[in-house]
């Protein structure tokens, strides 16, 4: 590691960090004016609070629906605990699902949201699939050019996917936006969802089992081949993941791009 890669390492450490010390003390030089421990507590202090409104704007509705004061102490505890290390604010806030399930699996005020957890899962799905990257456009000509049991197939990046006990869907649709929420009754059950990148927006679909896992099983590449020698899944639903622009194909040869 370079000397500069160095300080930059421990200066991003220092701003996380609780302990107001200096990171490599050895290169650091005293000038008039704020000590360099103050000088670590504004930066510490500001880098914090831009990750709050990182995490309120990729959850509006976790935070609509514990009020501002919980859902601060919520984020405070998990900016804590997870520091930033990338320069994209839009990119951070993904383990925050987890963090949450944690605390509502434990603290018996959050009994009123076992769906809670889930809920938050599928609002950072909505948020990060706006900012992946797009899809390079493929050649659906293959599919009648080339040796079918061939190709190769995977999740185009415009979409995701979740598993939910729970209508998570339902009411993060409900609770988004300014409107007064409609009364519900929230029912466990067996909901499969994706999460779509349609129009600049997130679009989210609860689908049916079938659908659902095969594109889950799309995510390692397979072949089509591969596919069909799973009884488990229905290899003709392929087709409608194609035309929904939800899997893309590729040659074999194509199989590690």
């Amino acid at each position: 590691m370079s000397c500069l890669a160095e300080w930059q390492s421990a200066v991003a450490a220092a701003i996380d960090s609780e302990a107001a010390t200096c990171p490599c003390p050895d290169r650091a030089v005293e000038v008039p004016g704020p000590s360099i421990e103050q000088g670590f507590a504004v930066y510490r202090n500001s880098s914090r609070g831009a990750r709050a409104r990182a995490l309120e704007d990729a959850y509006p509705v976790c935070r609509r629906l514990l009020g501002g004061a919980c859902f601060g102490a919520l984020a405070a505890r998990f900016i804590g605990e997870c520091a930033s290390r990338g320069s994209d604010l839009n990119r951070f806030g993904e383990g925050f699902s987890v963090s949450l399930g944690a605390t509502v699996e434990h603290q018996p005020a959050f009994d009123r949201y076992p769906w809670l957890g889930d809920l938050v899962r599928l609002e950072w799905l909505c948020h990060s699939i706006y900012y992946r990257d797009d899809d390079a456009p493929f050649d659906l000509g293959l599919l009648e050019r080339a040796d079918p049991g061939a190709l190769v197939v995977w999740p185009t990046h415009r979409v995701a996917w979740m598993h939910s006990r729970w209508p998570v869907h339902e009411i993060w649709a409900a609770h988004l936006g300014g409107q007064e929420p409609p009364a519900m009754r929230v029912e466990p059950g067996d909901w499969f969802l994706v999460v779509e990148r349609e129009a600049f927006r997130a679009r989210v679909s609860a689908v049916d089992a079938a659908l659902w896992q095969m594109l889950r099983a799309c995510q390692i590449r397979p072949s089509i081949a591969d596919l069909a020698n799973r009884p488990t899944l229905d290899l003709g639903r392929l087709g409608e993941l194609v035309q929904r622009r939800w899997v893309g194909v590729s040659a074999q040869a194509d199989h590690a791009v």
